[in-house]
């Protein structure tokens, strides 16, 4: 008899939890096609109107060439600065009679010095940076992005006023530059 109970209220529970699925789901499909959104057109929509062109000129957003080459370099995707260099680059490898001018996509290649670089800082407060301007000021002073390595590596740009990138200099150690 006991058992002939619980089956009963199972089953009971097991209706009860059923009806409410099911009306709580009609509900809840009922709201969604209350809200659903008309797409067919109006007749104002299918009238077409003619616009005239604004005469507004668009402004590019402007890039900031700095920040580009300083995540450039620390990411080591130096083909994104081709795009920001003269045709002819003047490039210096300190301690070495490399390169002189050369095409831009030479001297992309000649970054590839920098791949053993880790840790580059750009900020002009940096100590060492305050020194390799006053040491090299022609080189890696004021007008010049300036970034050094934590393993001592450095390099510097120099733009022109067209904001492209007309030189660089790279070391494999800022103390190259110190007699």
């Amino acid at each position: 008899m006991r058992n002939f109970l619980l089956g009963i209220v199972s089953v009971i529970s097991l209706l009860i939890v059923a009806g409410g699925a099911y009306y709580f789901g009609f509900q809840k499909s009922a709201t969604n096609n209350a809200q659903e959104v008309s797409i067919t057109p109006t007749e104002a929509e299918k009238t077409p109107s003619i616009t005239t062109p604004s005469t507004t000129p668009t402004t590019k957003p402007e890039i900031n060439v700095s920040e580009q080459i300083i995540a450039a370099i620390k990411s080591k995707n130096t083909q994104a600065l081709e795009g920001y260099m003269t045709s002819i680059v003047q490039v210096r490898l300190e301690s070495s009679g490399c390169c002189g001018s050369i095409s831009k996509t030479e001297a992309i290649n000649q970054l590839a010095y920098l791949n053993q670089a880790v840790g580059w800082s750009f900020d002009p407060t940096n100590p060492i940076l305050v020194n390799i301007a006053a040491k090299a000021p022609n080189y890696y002073g004021n007008g010049w992005i300036v970034g050094v390595a934590s393993n001592e590596y450095v390099i510097s740009f120099k733009l022109n006023d067209q904001n492209k990138i007309e030189a660089y200099n790279m070391a494999s150690s800022y103390k190259l530059l110190f007699p």
